[in-house]
């Protein structure tokens, strides 16, 4: 597995609701192993606990475009690292890289695109400085 000082490494686990009939993983359910990535990664670098959130931060980072591959199937119980890395960072907004492992195995990656808005107009907004500092120790070339 290919890890660098520049990735948030947060561990997860395939369980039971994130699989289908067949027991495999629900192609869906990739973006949750992205998205608790990012929650952590939040909580962690930042210390923004997303339960509370929107009721007290004055800022919010909406999803505007996602993409995800599938390498490989996934069942449950299966262990997972997931690795963040911050592959551009603008004004208004940011792009997140997800390599999610297996063991050593990559088993599938995720891109998402955020926009800061303001959480009482919903316009846009530049990224405030404490999420940008936090953004740049991850800001990295992940290809």
């Amino acid at each position: 597995m290919k890890t660098s000082p520049m990735e948030f490494i947060a561990k997860n686990k395939v369980r039971m609701h994130d699989t289908d009939m067949a027991g495999i993983l629900y192609f869906a359910r990739q973006f949750r192993f992205a998205h608790d990535t990012l929650e952590d990664f939040f909580e962690v670098e930042v210390g923004i606990n997303f339960d509370d959130a929107f009721k007290r931060q004055k800022e919010a980072f909406v999803i505007v475009h996602c993409e995800a591959d599938y390498l490989t199937s996934l069942a449950v119980g299966d262990p997972l690292e997931v690795h963040l890395v911050v592959e551009k960072i603008g004004q208004t907004s940011f792009t997140l890289f997800y390599k999610i492992y297996r063991k050593d195995e990559l088993v599938g990656t995720v891109k998402t695109v955020h926009v800061a808005i303001n959480t009482s107009t919903r316009k846009k907004i530049e990224i405030p400085e404490n999420i940008r500092h936090a953004l740049q120790k991850y800001h990295t070339d992940h290809k």
